[in-house]
């Protein structure tokens, strides 16, 4: 664990403590940008999924990614909201510990990163985790096998819808967590970029029953591989037959 992340994991969160760190003599982890490559990307996609070679590669890397996102947004975002801090998540500085089956384990930061700058833009705070790491893994993963960039951003955003709901669950103060829900609330940044997650989640009906879902506006494509059911969020779910 990060000494200076450690007020972080305790009780309901202290498994995320383990899924980032610095780097230790004779480190396994390898550089990030390793999984930009092409071959090298598709050797841990079939090490996860061995049983889909031969599928649709896109949909196997829309569900890897997820893990990717899963495992490095929330202590991240946590760092974020709760202690103000920035962590360094530049894609040539970071690396990455693949587990057994080829996923994301842990990720190996250069440093302990630093406190957030103020700024009166509710979305200046996560630049760097926009710029530095998200922006460039998306693009790389695109180019290497052809996901589209909006499937991708879809995934990193469902990571940090759920997280900020973990965080007001959890019955934190809501300063604490509602800065999360600009991201999903503000079209652009301060500099006039466009957010890529604005909009991300709609209120749908679900077509087979009538109810009313909160649901992503881009699908993972999850359901092009054999025997893979939606997601809960999926707003495929809003057409008449789907399941």
């Amino acid at each position: 664990m990060i000494p200076a992340l450690a007020p972080l994991f305790q009780g309901g969160f202290s498994s995320y403590g383990s899924l980032l760190r610095l780097a230790e003599p004779n480190d396994s982890a390898i550089p990030l940008t390793d999984l930009f490559d092409a071959r090298r990307l598709r050797q841990s996609l079939y090490q996860f999924r061995p049983d889909l070679k031969g599928e649709d590669e896109r949909a196997l890397l829309s569900i890897w990614s997820k893990y990717y996102f899963l495992r490095l947004l929330p202590p991240v975002l946590a760092a974020n909201l709760i202690l103000q801090r920035a962590l360094p998540l530049a894609v040539d500085a970071l690396a990455i510990e693949l587990d057994e089956h080829g996923l994301p384990g842990a990720f190996v930061l250069p440093n302990e990163g630093q406190l957030l700058v103020s700024s009166e833009h509710p979305l200046s705070r996560f630049e760097g985790i926009m710029r530095d790491n998200l922006q460039p893994v998306i693009t790389a993963w695109q180019q290497a096998l052809g996901l589209s960039p909006r499937v991708l951003w879809s995934n990193a955003g469902r990571y940090i819808h759920w997280f900020t709901g973990e965080l007001k669950g959890a019955g934190l103060p809501e300063m604490l967590w509602s800065p999360g829900l600009a991201l999903f609330a503000q079209p652009a940044f301060e500099n006039g970029e466009r957010n890529p997650f604005f909009g991300a989640y709609q209120d749908r009906m679900n077509a087979n029953t009538g109810t009313l879902l909160t649901v992503r506006r881009t699908c993972c494509i999850r359901f092009r591989l054999p025997d893979t059911a939606l997601c809960e969020d999926c707003p495929r779910l809003c057409r008449k037959g789907m399941t």
